[in-house]
């Protein structure tokens, strides 16, 4: 039977191998010894496992500061922050007529950026279709203006959908035209 003090030593090797903090020379000496099937570093092993496991659900819930997040949002989607728009305490402004409008997938379907691709504005004009699009994130739209219809389902000024990510929307028909808010998140 080990002695405490290598008892000790085998425990605080288990917990940093665990945490991936064990410096790689000891990593590769621990591994060694759970290739050689050591049962106390097997089962002390396994046990950190479970405590690291269950760190993340210690931890409280905090809202990073949204200068913070906007940062991330904008990394992730790999694009850079518009440069127009005056800045505020904890984000951008984009006023009005600060971005251009582009043309959309089809004829008649207009964006307007409002945030690199993750926020913008879209226009459809009368008797207008959006094709059918995949949702490689989640997608939250707010209708402004008229009313756009997908598989039999109107919404109107003052609707909000939600799409989440991964799934499939099919074609959007707008028969009046429509003036509708995009965020990507």
């Amino acid at each position: 039977m080990p002695s405490k003090s290598r008892m000790a030593e085998v425990e605080s090797e288990a917990a940093l191998y665990a945490l991936g903090a064990l410096p790689t020379r000891e990593a590769e000496k621990f591994q060694q010894r759970l290739a050689a099937g050591c049962a106390l570093c097997k089962g002390l092993l396994a046990d950190c496992r479970e405590v690291v496991s269950l760190l993340p659900l210690a931890a409280p819930e905090v809202e990073p500061p949204p200068a913070v997040r906007t940062r991330l949002l904008d990394r992730i989607g790999g694009e850079a922050r518009p440069s127009q728009g005056a800045s505020t305490a904890e984000g951008v402004l984009v006023r009005a007529g600060e971005t251009d409008w582009k043309d959309g997938p089809a004829a008649g379907v207009q964006y307007r950026p409002l945030r690199g691709s993750k926020t913008m504005l879209v226009r459809m004009a009368a008797n207008t279709w959006l094709p059918a699009h995949d949702h490689k994130f989640a997608e939250q739209c707010l209708v402004l203006e008229g009313s756009i219809t997908s598989e039999g389902v109107t919404a109107n000024a003052g609707d909000y959908t939600y799409m989440p990510p991964g799934s499939v929307h099919s074609a959007i028909y707008s028969e009046g035209g429509a003036l509708f808010l995009i965020a990507y998140s």
